[in-house]
């Protein structure tokens, strides 16, 4: 199906000058190192409070409208956020893994190297310095590089969550737009904004733990193997000890989930009555309704609290559970390893052993943490999904002399019409349409009024013309552009000269010919900044008339 576009429209952000480009793309092989080219902005952050203008500009790969091309066709063919995900970040998580293994593989050295100074330390031949000293450097580089590792997984893993925190968020944004009137009786803005506010953060998360899937298991079983060097098969009495904690953490995981989606479901419900709360707030207000308002948001807040301790309760049991897996194994593994094998525990098996032990407790915390993220991001990511299949609006609903038939479109032009609706019928409902066999015909310089009662259609005709309502058969024709005036005013919070400009360049003379034709001019001299007056939530209140005005301006 064809679907709408919207064009951007620059707000005046900066552009990226040579002299303030990103300092990476300037540095040298050792400064990317070792991070050197971040360093005149912690030296800046040191001696005084940041502004946004001391801020390296976002590298064009990194904003949202370059991401946002290239994931959303992607997501369209395949229609799965996870397999977009995949196959546009695909790469980066895979060195991001890479380096990760490598962190894994560097901690691991340390209890070997512990292992041979104590077995040298022990020996009957005397102690080798010259061996430990080679060692003790050897741990040293590998700490060194397993550090830098870290630090760059880390770097490279933020630089993913920026590009599909933009992504997903581009990709709401344009389905939001694309909503036909059905589609918007089904989600209301509460819920569309706990998909931006709760869900997408959820999955970004699990997008950025995701690869601790792969390589928390990898290090439990790489410990646990390296465990079996040590102390011979009392390593499988602790790996029961394991799989017990793990099948009791899958079992949590579940009930997790659960609680989980009945929280977002909730969490819908009460910002779903905010937002009748705040959309009816003059009556609330002229009725004195407050109390009565404010005791239901009470009980809806009051029952997401319920569910959210339920959560809380289930994931705390959880990381107990897998806090407590570690020192139970140590139990399991060095009581089967004295009792039942008889064997002595000298100092090189005892400390390696303890060193393998301790480095199982971050796998292991690290897992409940990952698999309550996963189970959370399920739950969210069938909820965008639901989102992203509503149906859309048609983007042929409104013919335009680019979608237009030739034959139809020749005979508009000869005949100079730029408004036609031949025999529709429109509506919010295909059962119970507002218009039926409705045919209109403006032709170009004409100046038409529609007038009639409350109710009987005005606006509903203006919103057809904008292929805001479903058309069930029949045509509308609009060719040219299009100029909208609501009748509720929509101001933004920035200054009046902002609003009306909306983005495009400063043109003195037609700028003062509109606030002519607005009638703006006198109120502008009631504000002591003029057109600069801050105005909106954040500003000087205005009147009705002035928004309205302000509005036509624009």
């Amino acid at each position: 199906m064809t679907t709408t576009k919207y064009q951007a429209v620059s707000i005046g952000a900066r552009a990226a000058s040579p002299k303030d480009g990103h300092p990476i793309k300037k540095a040298n092989a050792f400064s990317k190192l070792l991070f050197r080219w971040a360093t005149p902005l912690m030296a800046l952050g040191n001696e005084r409070q940041l502004d946004p203008a001391d801020v390296w500009p976002l590298q064009l790969e990194n904003q949202c409208s370059v991401v946002g091309r290239v994931f959303e066709p992607v997501f369209i063919q395949s229609h799965s956020i996870m397999w977009a995900i995949a196959s546009v970040f695909g790469w980066d998580m895979l060195w991001i893994l890479v380096m990760q293994v490598g962190k894994v593989l560097g901690s691991l050295y340390g209890p070997y190297v512990l292992q041979q100074i104590v077995l040298s330390m022990e020996s009957n031949a005397g102690f080798d310095i010259t061996y430990c000293l080679e060692l003790i450097a050897s741990l040293v580089v590998v700490r060194v590089v397993s550090a830098l590792l870290s630090a760059h997984s880390d770097l490279q893993m933020q630089m993913v969550v920026v590009k599909v925190t933009s992504a997903l968020q581009h990709l709401l944004f344009q389905k939001s737009l694309r909503l036909d009137a059905t589609s918007r009786r089904v989600k209301s803005t509460g819920e569309i904004s706990n998909l931006f506010l709760t869900d997408i953060p959820t999955i970004v998360v699990f997008s950025m733990v995701g690869n601790e899937l792969v390589i928390l298991p990898v290090q439990i079983i790489l410990t646990l193997w390296l465990l079996y060097t040590v102390i011979g098969w009392s390593t499988f009495v602790g790996a029961a000890v394991v799989v017990f904690t793990l099948g009791g953490n899958q079992f949590l995981s579940n009930a997790i989930e659960t609680a989980f989606d009945a929280l977002m479901s909730q969490k819908d419900t009460r910002m779903k009555a905010i937002n009748e709360m705040f959309g009816a707030m003059q009556i609330i207000k002229l009725n004195a309704w407050e109390e009565m308002f404010a005791a239901k948001l009470a009980v809806e807040r009051t029952k997401e609290l319920e569910i959210l301790w339920r959560v809380f309760f289930l994931v705390t049991i959880s990381v107990v559970l897998l806090y407590l897996g570690p020192t139970l194994v140590t139990i399991a593994s060095f009581a089967s390893y004295t009792l039942l094998q008889h064997q002595t525990l000298p100092a090189s098996t005892l400390f390696t052993a303890l060193s393998y032990f301790t480095m199982l407790k971050f796998p292991f915390s690290s897992l409940s943490m990952t698999i309550s993220s996963t189970m959370q991001a399920l739950v969210s990511l069938r909820r965008v999904t639901e989102f992203l299949d509503l149906t859309e609006k048609n983007a042929t609903t409104v013919l335009t002399p680019a979608t237009a038939p030739k034959d139809r479109l020749q005979n508009y032009v000869d005949n100079d019409v730029v408004v036609a609706i031949e025999n529709a019928s429109i509506g919010w409902d295909v059962a119970t349409p507002l218009f039926r066999n409705v045919n209109l015909t403006i032709k170009r310089g004409e100046f038409v009024v529609v007038h009639g009662s409350v109710g009987e259609g005005k606006s509903s005709l203006c919103a057809a013309l904008l292929g805001e309502m479903d058309k069930f058969n029949g045509s509308i024709f609009v060719g040219g552009r299009v100029a909208y005036y609501s009748q509720q005013a929509w101001i933004q919070n920035m200054t009046i000269r902002d609003n009306i400009l909306f983005g495009h360049p400063y043109d003195r003379v037609k700028y003062n010919n509109v606030l002519a034709a607005c009638a703006l001019s006198k109120d502008l001299t009631l504000f002591p900044a003029g057109d600069r007056t801050e105005i909106g939530q954040k500003g000087v209140n205005l009147s009705g008339g002035q928004k309205a005005r302000i509005s036509l301006a624009r």
